[in-house]
């Protein structure tokens, strides 16, 4: 008997690749990695392990491709960066990624953190410290004086390099900045090209790095083989970032008014993160957000739709991500993404297929997750409604697994 091999049977199977779903299989898992998914009738011997997950449809651990784990939707971005310490913030990180995973996101990039604190949050995770989801991290965000990742205070207030991000200038601030984050284990590098529309100054459309400034980070990163995602709203930008290698363009809210930069992208393989959830505005507390991020957000809903929509045409891989930790944006109710995709024009099945296989290859994990495919590792959820008839179902995760540890089991 070995006790680390365990089957499921499934009632409905998604496996993530978008295929059509598949009635009565099982997989079986061997410590962490799954090493048959096909029919019961196929297999010389069953495990003494048997899980039944026969009235559920089971499908892959899904991925947040856009996270930042130190805020949980605060209506005020500074009140966060000001006003609380590192070790308060990493403290709240765990929390906000452990909400993450328990809702079926068992992998997530973070896309800019204080201090690296994203990093030691993976290491702790990876060594069994802590639980939590599989982390991809990229360190602090770099940008130029005045980018959107510069915080915009009074000339003479001083603050700690690193506490927006690492704001440099000129292709050897940005080779050097790509190398500090590389040197202490960043997976990704993250470059904000251009405005945002959480920065009290800067024009989210428009860029601010030079061509030369990216391919300097994109060249440092390329060569240890770790990928480079881009903050870019403006198609400006996003068609610098693309010209200069980046990997991933992330939010792309005003793509559609240059539909050639979304050819481009097609043609070089980038991927799009559209983040669309990060333009909902929360209702619930409208009245605390500042006035230009108000402004800026209703300006963008309506641009990051058709966005979307221009990209599916074109054939532009699209990944999951939400922008949790934006105003609003709560961790835990990452699956909210998948019904904005479906709002977009895709179908319940692309949208599944966007939180999971082509997630997993714009973070570059395709080898490991994504689908449930023998080899692959042993990350499954499952749950009681069809998400292919109501993608809502995947609001509540009734099974969960991850690595081949189970964290939630069907009652």
């Amino acid at each position: 008997m070995n006790p680390q091999k365990k089957m499921i049977r499934t009632g409905t199977l998604i496996d993530g690749t978008g295929g059509e779903p598949l009635r009565n299989r099982v997989i079986v898992v061997e410590g962490n990695t799954i090493t048959f998914c096909g029919e019961e009738s196929e297999l010389k011997d069953i495990p003494d392990s048997v899980l039944d997950l026969s009235a559920y449809t089971v499908l892959p651990g899904l991925m947040d491709c856009h996270v930042h784990t130190s805020f949980n939707g605060e209506p005020n971005y500074y009140d966060v960066v000001l006003k609380q310490s590192t070790a308060y913030r990493t403290l709240t990180s765990l929390h906000n990624v452990q909400n993450d995973l328990h809702a079926g996101f068992t992998t997530i990039r973070v896309m800019g953190e204080k201090s690296h604190l994203d990093i030691a949050l993976k290491n702790a995770i990876q060594e069994g410290i802590v639980a939590g989801p599989r982390i991809v991290a990229s360190g602090q965000n770099i940008t130029v004086t005045g980018g959107h990742a510069d915080l915009w205070l009074a000339p003479d207030i001083k603050y700690e390099q690193g506490l927006g991000g690492i704001i440099t200038d000129g292709p050897e601030g940005f080779r050097k900045a790509a190398r500090i984050q590389l040197k202490y284990g960043a997976d990704v590098i993250k470059l904000v090209v251009t405005g945002g529309i959480m920065s009290t100054g800067g024009d989210p459309g428009m860029p601010y790095h030079s061509p030369e400034e990216i391919r300097a980070a994109v060249r440092e990163a390329h060569r240890l083989g770790k990928k480079v995602a881009a903050h870019c709203h403006g198609a400006t930008g996003a068609r610098i970032s693309v010209e200069q290698g980046v990997d991933t363009i992330e939010h792309g809210t005003y793509l559609s008014t240059e539909p050639e930069v979304i050819d481009l992208m097609a043609e070089k393989g980038a991927f799009l993160v559209p983040t669309l959830k990060a333009t909902l505005l929360p209702e619930e507390n409208i009245d605390q957000l500042p006035d230009f991020y108000v402004r800026k957000s209703r300006e963008a809903q309506g641009y990051a739709m058709k966005s979307v929509q221009y990209a599916m045409k074109a054939g532009v891989k699209i990944a999951a991500g939400t922008d949790a930790g934006s105003p609003g944006n709560r961790h835990g109710e990452n699956a909210e993404e998948l019904e904005m995709l479906v709002k977009a024009g895709m179908t319940e099945m692309q949208a599944i297929v966007a939180a999971t296989r082509t997630s997993s290859e714009c973070v570059g994990l395709d080898a490991q997750v994504g689908t449930l495919e023998p080899g692959k590792w042993a990350d499954i959820i499952a749950v009681k409604k069809d998400p292919l008839s109501d993608i809502t179902a995947l609001k509540h995760i009734d099974f969960l697994m991850k690595n081949g540890k189970i964290y939630k089991e069907v009652t």
